[in-house]
């Protein structure tokens, strides 16, 4: 694109934009739209490459204020970025981002109905990303989506076999539980497991959940030692919900009902 086709893109950006939101851009911002973002792959995209990727990743950029830190209403414009890659350029990752505004009520007015929409069509378009949070809606049954347990597990693991290893924690849960699949206790410790080794933002969580396993003989032998060095874990790992549960394997509260709090 030569220099006049850039002026002209980013004198329709700044009008679009003030037309939609009603925020005036500064002309440094402007001149992102001559940047190039890297995508999830590492790939370079710029708006003339892919504009839908492009629009994604700038909105990401803005929203998280890692770049224009000086921007006011960066998350008014972010949400204008990623609704340009979902509505315009059919981008999945841009609906998918789209839709969490939506549901977060960032940078527009929040609209879970809407927002699992969205998530449902980057889904459809293979996104991961939906897939999992439109599952994790779907099993807990809230956002404005009816549960659906079955459906929301199934593309939870969707999600997993693609290679989204944040989906694993609730497929996992889903196994212990028997939610949306035939309870299988033994399988869903072995995924809390992989959850642990993963080091994801899930890690604290699934430690914390294999110590409940511990604690009740849940998929695995009861052993409140194990246990409680789990909770330990889950604890340094950030999981507020272990200190407590710490205390409790550590006062025999936990076990009590068990075998009577004889040992």
């Amino acid at each position: 694109m030569d220099s006049e086709a850039r002026r002209r893109a980013c004198v329709e950006f700044r009008a679009r934009l003030s037309r939609d939101t009603g925020v005036n851009l500064p002309a440094a911002v402007e001149r992102m739209l001559e940047e190039t973002f890297a995508g999830d792959d590492g790939e370079q995209v710029s708006l003339q490459s892919n504009p839908g990727r492009f629009y994604a990743c700038l909105g990401a950029a803005i929203g998280n204020q890692t770049v224009a830190l000086y921007l006011p209403d960066n998350e008014k414009v972010a949400w204008w970025c990623y609704r340009e890659a979902a509505q315009v350029h059919k981008h999945p990752a841009g609906m998918g981002k789209l839709a969490w505004c939506l549901l977060r009520g960032q940078g527009v007015t929040g609209d879970p109905a809407q927002a699992a929409v969205w998530f449902q069509k980057a889904a459809d378009l293979g996104d991961a990303a939906a897939k999992a949070t439109l599952g994790a809606m779907l099993l807990n049954g809230e956002a404005g989506v009816a549960k659906d347990a079955a459906r929301g597990f199934a593309l939870s693991r969707e999600a997993v076999d693609q290679g989204y290893g944040l989906a694993l924690f609730q497929v996992a849960r889903c196994y212990l539980r028997g939610e949306g699949v035939e309870k299988d206790a033994a399988h869903g410790v072995c995924l809390l497991r992989q959850v642990i080794n993963q080091e994801d933002a899930t890690k604290a969580r699934a430690e914390t959940l294999l110590t409940i396993c511990y604690v009740k003989g849940n998929g695995v032998e009861a052993d409140t030692v194990q246990a409680a060095l789990l909770c330990q874990k889950a604890v340094t790992s950030g999981d507020t919900q272990a200190i407590e549960m710490l205390r409790l394997i550590r006062t025999c509260d936990f076990c009590s009902s068990r075998c009577g709090g004889a040992g």
